[in-house]
């Protein structure tokens, strides 16, 4: 499990503030898998408004030990959705969010969905909606977020570990046998060649685009408010990524609830 989880976080491409990405690093290395969580939480339905609770670091297919650890699945974020749009008891559905985002793995199909969806949708943030999250949340047909809250940092990286120099300090050498001219271009064990890093970069700059394209479907975001920066309040209006203040949850549903 923890070689699993090491290789999303260390292989994979990210969408999130990376003092998150460290700190989640941090505590996949301290602690072991769970049998917990096994279940898709439901959406609350609170006057005639769906909630789907969006917290914690996001990603595709995580496993219970993911979930303990406070992190969302994006295909529980879109089954929430699925029963609050076919609920009839829901008008509008509220995606209540409080994240620094996630991994790429499966966020422009989510993406993709959310957007699809007919009955109102409403993104409200008051905390954070970063990165990943902030994708999320561009995808409603309105943003929100208390005047303390935070959204943006539209970017995308990729976290290689190279240990090649403390390997050698402690007198060890690994002997790969491989086939594949590519096959060890990121092995943490050697210097990353410039090739590597050229196409790593690529890849990652294609991420990007593809996120500034999709926020810009529904946003009116400049180019200046999409280079990594995060926004609070009604900095985040006038940036293009929110459409308004509102101080609290219960708040927000009272605004949808007498809408």
């Amino acid at each position: 499990m923890k070689a699993q989880l090491n290789h999303k976080l260390l292989h994979e491409p990210w969408a999130i503030k990376p003092e998150y990405h460290s700190a989640l690093h941090a505590s996949v290395e301290a602690y072991m898998d769970d049998d917990e969580y096994m279940t898709s939480p439901a959406p609350q339905e609170v006057d005639g408004v769906g909630i789907v609770h969006i917290h914690g670091v996001l990603g595709k297919g995580l496993s219970p030990f993911e979930k303990m650890m406070g992190m969302t699945d994006y295909d529980d974020i879109w089954s929430q959705v699925q029963e609050a749009e076919v609920s009839p008891n829901v008008a509008t559905i509220l995606l209540h969010i409080s994240s620094p985002g996630g991994t790429i793995t499966g966020l422009p199909e989510l993406a993709e969905k959310l957007r699809s969806v007919s009955k109102p949708l409403v993104a409200y943030t008051e905390t954070m909606a970063c990165s990943a999250a902030c994708w999320i949340a561009s995808c409603a047909d309105s943003v929100l977020l208390s005047q303390s809250a935070e959204i943006g940092s539209i970017g995308v990286y990729i976290a290689l570990l190279d240990q090649s120099e403390h390997l050698a300090q402690q007198g060890l050498k690994v002997n790969a046998i491989f086939a594949g001219d590519n096959k060890l271009d990121t092995a943490d064990f050697k210097p990353m060649s410039d090739e590597t890093r050229e196409r790593l970069q690529a890849n990652v700059t294609k991420w990007h685009e593809r996120f500034k394209a999709d926020v810009s479907i529904k946003r009116t975001a400049p180019e200046s408010s999409m280079t990594g920066l995060t926004y609070e309040g009604l900095e985040a209006v006038s940036a293009g990524l929110a459409d308004g203040t509102v101080d609290s949850l219960e708040d927000v549903i009272t605004l949808l609830a007498n809408f």
